[in-house]
């Protein structure tokens, strides 16, 4: 198995988020494989905005103290998945609210 995100992405039907999730979860690597989870939650949020995974990827790896970044997509896509909902964001159970740019908006 490859160990750089240039090897993994030149593997057939390899991107940047599963070269991402590989290096991650296979090696210890701190990368953030950005999904539709993780690009709700930082643009929601006001964490990091962007347009594009690749500009949320690039606003999380600076924004993300360096000692959670190997756990931190992990983080972020549960608590995209099961708290901030796309369709129902469970805002008055978040335990970030107090610092989210849309928590007063959806109900919080």
């Amino acid at each position: 198995m490859p160990r750089s995100r240039e090897a993994l992405e030149a593997l057939p039907g390899v991107g940047r988020k599963t070269a991402n999730v590989v290096l991650n979860v296979a090696f210890g690597e701190p990368t953030m494989a950005v999904d539709t989870h993780i690009f709700r939650v930082s643009n929601r949020t006001g964490l990091a905005p962007g347009r594009n995974p690749l500009e949320v990827e690039t606003k999380l790896m600076k924004r993300v103290p360096p000692a959670y970044l190997v756990d931190a997509h992990h983080w972020l896509i549960l608590h995209g998945r099961y708290v901030c909902k796309a369709r129902q964001p469970l805002c008055t159970q978040c335990g970030v609210a107090a610092w989210c740019d849309s928590a007063p908006r959806l109900g919080r």
